[in-house]
């Protein structure tokens, strides 16, 4: 196996010392992704929100850092993006702001219940796309509101392929039965990218 697809293998579930560098590569590549898709949630005082795929956390901390009431869940399906996105937020860990979970969204308790969701460059790994947005919904209290963002990274991508994959998740949101489902394009280096907002029917 070529060391190109071993790092590409990092992204999708992060292991070792190769899962470290993919760490690196996507806490810089993912900060402005992340607080464009976490102001779309617009959080209130001691909101709770749930991150599905949170990497190495930055998104969690800048919810944190931001909205010094709310709370965050994170789920993902790799141990060293959990002990990277630990490591980043103890603090908040500490101060008993924050939960971290190693496994898939569907492992989530069913009595879990929040205000907002949102995932960055992850649904397109997510086995079963619509079964776990349909998981996500019931998590979700009625009227909260979901945010999913993708800057595509695949060799050849270009703008189109951001509009194409808007249009898929955009599907997916609508098979899992959510509303008021909303593309938003960012006009990002090298790739645009989409952040596709919808809210849990009340």
């Amino acid at each position: 196996m070529s060391i190109r697809k071993k790092i590409s293998e990092q992204f999708e579930k992060p292991e070792g010392l190769l899962g470290k560098l993919a760490g690196k590569i996507m806490s810089n590549e993912n900060k402005e992704l992340n607080e464009k898709t976490i102001s779309m949630l617009k959080p209130k005082n001691n909101d709770g929100l749930l991150e599905v795929g949170f990497g190495p956390g930055v998104g969690i901390e800048y919810v944190c850092s931001t909205y010094p009431s709310c709370h965050v869940v994170g789920f993902d399906v790799s141990e060293e993006m959990k002990k990277l996105a630990a490591a980043r937020n103890e603090e908040y860990i500490n101060e008993e702001r924050v939960e971290l979970f190693h496994g898939p969204i569907t492992s989530a308790e069913k009595s879990m219940q929040f205000d907002g969701v949102y995932s960055v460059n992850s649904i397109l790994i997510w086995k079963d796309p619509i079964a776990d947005l349909t998981t996500i919904k019931q998590l979700m209290k009625p009227g909260a509101r979901i945010a999913i963002t993708l800057q595509p990274h695949e060799k050849g991508a270009d703008d189109e392929t951001t509009e194409e994959i808007s249009k898929i998740i955009s599907l997916y949101l609508k098979e899992a039965e959510f509303e008021q489902i909303t593309e938003t394009i960012l006009d990002l280096k090298p790739v645009n990218a989409v952040i596709v907002t919808a809210v849990n029917p009340l």
